[in-house]
């Protein structure tokens, strides 16, 4: 894969320039286009053909939330992530089921912030280490046992809930259970309709909420 293309949405102009200085000096990167609005992004995402959409989690016009849900809408297959100084949990999971597969803390270390760029462009969910250090203090993991009786699904199900949690794919899945990739491909489909989900960043969320998982993928932690 060549240099991830980012676009970025940010309403404060010498922010985005910055940022935009940042990212251009990383061999991975490459920045495509640079906005101001939510609408001008949502058009340019059509055009610039971008990997990933950066939004500040502070805009002025709307919550980053309802940007990353505009921008979804508008190009599904573009990933979103968001850059905030916020730790609130009820943020991050609002950024997640809006569609959001990165949500990237502003105290994160520069080489940290490059690769999670990096992993985020490539298809991972990556939450940066202050955050989930947050969802850590305010979480309980809980047992297979528990999880079952909690959401009706099967041991093999919520296994595959924490794996999808950390941005694995249906490949990954199939490689870490021992499973073929149609069969993994099958679990999912059933898990989004046991619990009435739409997508993979929605089972991300429900298994934060639900406290399956204690930390979602910082940006050093690698599925083997």
């Amino acid at each position: 894969m060549g240099r991830i293309k980012v676009l970025l949405l940010d309403d404060k102009e010498i922010i985005r320039e910055s940022l935009a200085k940042l990212l251009e000096a990383q061999e991975k990167i490459e920045v495509v286009s640079q906005c101001s609005k939510v609408k001008e992004a949502v058009e340019e995402v059509k055009w610039a053909e971008p990997d990933l959409v950066l939004i500040d989690g502070n805009l002025s016009e709307c919550g980053s939330s309802e940007a990353a849900r505009r921008i979804n809408e508008s190009a599904p297959k573009v990933k979103v992530a968001v850059l905030t100084d916020s730790k609130e949990q009820k943020e991050l999971i609002s950024a997640i089921e809006s569609g959001a597969t990165g949500y990237l803390h502003k105290e994160t270390k520069v080489d940290d912030f490059v690769e999670s760029i990096d992993l985020i462009g490539k298809g991972g969910v990556v939450i940066s280490p202050q955050v989930a250090e947050q969802l850590s203090n305010r979480l309980t993991s809980v047992s297979a046992d528990e999880a079952q009786g909690q959401t009706g699904l099967s041991e093999r199900e919520v296994e595959i809930v924490k794996l999808l949690a950390k941005g694995a794919k249906n490949k990954e899945i199939a490689e870490v259970l021992f499973i073929t990739e149609n069969t993994a491909k099958v679990h999912v489909k059933n898990i989004l309709g046991k619990l009435g989900l739409r997508n993979r960043q929605q089972i991300a969320a429900y298994a934060v909420q639900q406290g399956l998982v204690t930390d979602l993928m910082d940006s050093e932690e690698k599925l083997s």
